[in-house]
């Protein structure tokens, strides 16, 4: 999912990360207090074992459990080398915010509840296979 920040300004006064390929961008269970913005390379999401979300150089990854949850709920692994830009959470607050005050707990809400639905799915999902 695209940033909903321009990045190029702040890219200097924050840190960046390189990442070899098979390396973790990012790990199940880390905080969301911060962001990771692909400044170059892929990545993929693991959802339990099994792949997800592709994610290119301009993405923000895993932006929806970045913003509805309090940890990463997946694996995310660099797919090349990857250089990532890491943004602390109230940054990214800030700056949504200043286009427009609801437009940070809009967001929020709708990601937790895109994750509700998802794992109501999911469970209902292995049940049928059980």
């Amino acid at each position: 999912m695209k940033m909903p920040l321009q990045v190029d300004a702040i890219t200097d006064a924050h840190p960046k990360q390189i990442i070899a390929k098979g390396e973790a961008v990012i790990t199940a269970g880390s905080s969301t207090d911060m962001a990771y913005y692909l400044l170059s390379g892929t990545a993929k999401g693991q959802l339990k074992g099994v792949d997800g979300q592709n994610f290119v150089s301009g993405h923000v990854v895993s932006l929806v459990s970045f913003l509805g949850l309090e940890a990463y709920d997946n694996n995310v692994i660099a797919t090349s080398p990857c250089e990532v830009l890491v943004m602390p959470r109230l940054l990214i607050e800030h700056h949504w915010s200043d286009e427009d005050s609801t437009s940070w707990v809009f967001a929020c809400s709708m990601a937790a509840d895109a994750i509700k639905k998802y794992q109501a799915l999911t469970k209902d999902y292995s049940v049928v296979m059980v």
